[in-house]
């Protein structure tokens, strides 16, 4: 048999294998690459690129020091507690007075506390002999019981050490507040009687009904919507006015300040005494309290370095804005915050800092019908509900962690997000156990705060 090839045959053949190579590598060509997908900015995002952990609850924690760091750029600092019965946002405002005090030149810590409450603290914490304990201190001193925890304990008892090996840079604690005009009254009438016992005795008898010995141990706003007419109300300011007077005419500064503070303390309860008329809803009455506590944080400053250690609500630096209504916008409901007038006075000079939670336990007086503030504390449960300030935070991050509002990079979705009304969950020391709206108040985050920490988690207060 011819064995020969035909050659068209085989060039047919060398045709088709190489058709073949042809489509085959048009089969495993690479695809084109696919254009990255590029993620498109929130909020969070935004605010979470600025986060700074904080991990761990010390002095020595980098998130904490930078975090006193930012604060000390400004003279005067509002540092503000999520609750008045929990315990991380406590901790933290303490250790970052103890790092401002020891980095950066801090000289008075305030409190809106009563007078006689913060001159015992001050008494320890300056290294005055004491036979007692510094948690015996906290107990005894005559002050709502949010401020006896470990928390206060601690501070003091650092503070103290801190003034007895640096008396060329003690610290002060004083109290800003104007709640307890029974003592602040009897003390600026003793005052006055150890120079000039006629006038004191000329305004004794406008004083009287607030200077008995049930007025000053009970607490002021119970004392006087139970205790006072009025008449009795007028008399007794109108007497601490002239009482203030006279002992500024003296030369008794110290003494002169105490009789502001009461007359400033029946001022802001004009309406809450007996048979008195209703309380304006809106308006200025309902931020007298807030005004002169600025006031007197100012007078007390003397120009150094200072904090002002508050509630979230009284530390921020925004005015509410008014209710909306047919007519237009009706006066603010809400009190004015503290902060709010030190930052009309101080400008950047002073500084704002919040704290909010994911989750949170804390202690507070449950509310119920005629429950009174003295009830017995209870741990009330919370955790960050849709639409709020709290939610927003804790997509920023899950982690505890500080953000600079204020220095955020400028954006169009952060500019509007300031100006857009989002709900702040704010509890006092009287709380529902249920979640509840009036739980909320709803404010633009627009010049309310300059920074604020998220806590992944707070816990009750630990109380002495």
């Amino acid at each position: 048999m011819d064995r020969r090839h035909d050659p068209m045959s085989r060039r047919a053949f060398m045709l088709a294998t190489a058709s073949a190579a042809i489509l085959a590598g048009c089969a495993s060509k690479p695809e084109e690459p696919a254009t990255p997908k590029v993620a498109v900015p929130t909020v969070a995002s935004l605010l979470a690129a600025q986060a700074v952990p904080i991990r761990s609850f010390t002095s020595s924690d980098p998130g904490i020091t930078a975090l006193a760091r930012r604060l000390s750029q400004s003279k005067f600092v509002g540092l503000g507690e999520a609750t008045q019965g929990s315990h991380e946002d406590a901790l933290l405002i303490s250790l970052l007075i103890q790092s401002m005090i020891e980095f950066h030149d801090l000289r008075v810590v305030m409190l809106p506390a009563s007078r006689a409450g913060t001159d015992l603290l001050d008494g320890y914490a300056s290294g005055a002999p004491s036979g007692m304990q510094a948690a015996d201190i906290v107990r005894q001193a005559p002050m709502y019981r949010i401020y006896k925890t470990e928390v206060m304990e601690d501070f003091i008892t650092w503070l103290r050490g801190w003034n007895a090996v640096n008396a060329d840079r003690k610290v002060r604690i004083v109290s800003v507040a104007c709640m307890s005009s029974s003592r602040d009254a009897a003390d600026a009438l003793a005052a006055l009687a150890a120079v000039d016992k006629p006038a004191a005795e000329a305004l004794a008898p406008g004083l009287a009904p607030i200077l008995t010995a049930d007025a000053k141990a009970q607490r002021q706003e119970l004392m006087v919507a139970s205790r006072l007419t009025p008449t009795q109300r007028a008399d007794a300011e109108a007497a601490c006015r002239k009482l203030e007077a006279e002992l500024a005419r003296a030369g008794l500064g110290l003494a002169a300040f105490n009789a502001r503070r009461a007359w400033q303390g029946l001022n802001a309860l004009e309406f809450a005494f007996k048979d008195a008329p209703p309380a304006p809803e809106y308006g200025d009455y309902t931020s007298r309290s807030s005004l002169f506590m600025a006031e007197n944080a100012l007078a007390l400053a003397r120009g150094e370095r200072s904090v002002y250690w508050g509630h979230n609500a009284s530390v921020m630096t925004g005015r509410p804005k008014g209710v909306p209504g047919p007519d237009g916008e009706a006066p603010a409901k809400y009190a004015t915050p503290t902060g709010s007038f030190l930052r009309a006075k101080l400008g950047p000079d002073y500084v704002a800092l919040t704290q909010e939670f994911t989750d949170a336990t804390f202690l507070a007086v449950a509310a119920k019908p005629s429950a009174p503030v003295n009830a017995p504390l209870t741990e009330i449960t919370r955790r960050a509900r849709l639409n709020t300030l709290n939610a927003l935070l804790t997509k920023a991050s899950p982690q505890t962690a500080w953000i600079d509002l204020a220095n955020v990079p400028e954006h169009e979705l952060i500019s509007e997000w300031r100006k857009t009304p989002i709900k702040l969950e704010r509890y006092f020391e009287i709380a529902r156990e249920l979640p509840d709206e009036a739980d909320f108040d709803v404010y633009a985050p627009e010049s309310l705060f300059d920074l604020v920490v998220i806590h992944s988690r707070l816990t009750s207060a630990r109380m002495l």
